[in-house]
């Protein structure tokens, strides 16, 4: 997805460029595979209707559709917890190992 000069008064991104998560209906690139915001893995809308609205949407609230929207975070916000069975069978490797 790059931002391009497609003639007088026709710059940026068009309704090919995008396609609207059928789960929460949030505006993702078209090469995305998973949605930005919730994470949904299965049908997106790409029809022009659907997409349009999502972009004026956006639009509206951010004034101007920037690739800096569509961006993932590169570090998490938070670090993941190690869940329950991991950290038993850490401890009985750690336990094991010491022998």
């Amino acid at each position: 997805m790059e931002w391009q000069d497609r003639g007088p008064e026709k710059l940026g991104y068009t309704e090919r460029d995008f396609k609207v998560c059928d789960f929460c209906g949030a505006l993702n690139p078209v090469v995305n595979i998973e949605c930005l915001a919730c994470g949904w893995k299965g049908r997106f809308r790409n029809d022009r209707e659907t997409v349009r609205e999502a972009m004026d949407s956006l639009r509206g609230k951010y004034g101007i559709l920037d690739e800096s929207l569509f961006q993932e975070e590169v570090l998490p916000s938070a670090l993941a917890r190690e869940s329950l069975w991991a950290g038993i069978w850490g401890s009985i490797k750690r336990r094991f190992s010491r022998a």
